[in-house]
């Protein structure tokens, strides 16, 4: 479909890849930013959807309950629609915003840690705009409670996690092993350096991915034995040789004597 020279998608799929492939293209500012706002949105039409099909409980029921965090919980079904789709909203918002902004803080890292600091935002941020007494102490152990109870999720998921072999870095992980350089295997896969790319690095593609310049040399160099394999039949020169130490002396007895 096109209108007036705009290419629509055909399906819901398409438009979000076309989406996300934009979003990354955008500063970091921004594309955190759009990150959580869509997020955001999302959570409060959920929330307002839920607050219609749910019938509203007691409203001291989250006030008196004996644990903050179990009565944060709680308070998603209090205050009607509108109110659970403002918690949700910001629940969801903060926590993909904070999500996306640690991802690009640490180059792309996710582990545990990313997760349990985006939880505690999350939920330091809801309690906050829940309305709960005492509201630094509830924010702070409502933070502490989604960080820890998101923390052992994501570690049993990670136990469960299906293991499966990376093929398009196979060749060049094997080479970063072979010269000492293994550490180096995560910033193939950051900038997408993939096995079908690796007779084309060079010195801008392996800078741009971060890799320092002494292993870039290592690298490069390795990789010229397989561009130009002519030049592994070549004798090499031997490296340029230290001065003898005795080279040194005659000048200076020399210098000694017109004293």
């Amino acid at each position: 479909m096109e209108i007036a020279g705009l290419t629509l998608p055909r399906d819901f799929g398409q438009l979000q890849a076309k989406y996300n492939d934009w979003l990354k293209q955008q500063t970091p500012q921004v594309e955190v930013a759009l990150t959580g706002l869509t997020a955001s949105v999302q959570g409060v039409f959920i929330g307002y959807v839920l607050g219609s099909l749910t019938p509203a409980p007691d409203p001291n029921a989250a006030a008196t309950s004996a644990m903050p965090a179990l009565g944060q919980l709680k308070a998603l079904q209090t205050g009607g629609p509108w109110a659970q789709a403002r918690n949700l909203g910001v629940l969801t918002g903060v926590n993909a915003a904070l999500t996306c902004g640690i991802k690009k803080a640490r180059n792309g890292k996710e582990d545990v840690y990313s997760a349990m600091a985006a939880s505690f935002g999350s939920g330091f941020a809801y309690s906050l705009v829940s309305g709960a007494p005492n509201p630094l102490q509830s924010a702070v152990t409502t933070g502490a409670a989604f960080a820890l109870f998101n923390g052992l999720f994501y570690q049993i998921g990670q136990m469960f996690k299906p293991e499966h072999t990376d093929t398009e870095y196979e060749r060049a992980k094997y080479m970063l092993q072979t010269l000492g350089l293994a550490k180096y295997a995560d910033n193939l896969k950051k900038n997408l350096l993939t096995d079908q790319t690796i007779m084309l690095w060079n010195e801008s593609a392996l800078s741009e991915a971060r890799v320092p310049a002494g292993p870039r040399l290592l690298i490069l160099h390795h990789l010229d034995t397989y561009r130009n394999p002519s030049s592994v039949l070549k004798m090499a020169l031997p490296l340029p040789p230290m001065p003898p130490p005795q080279a040194v002396l005659p000048a200076k007895a020399q210098a000694s004597g017109q004293r």
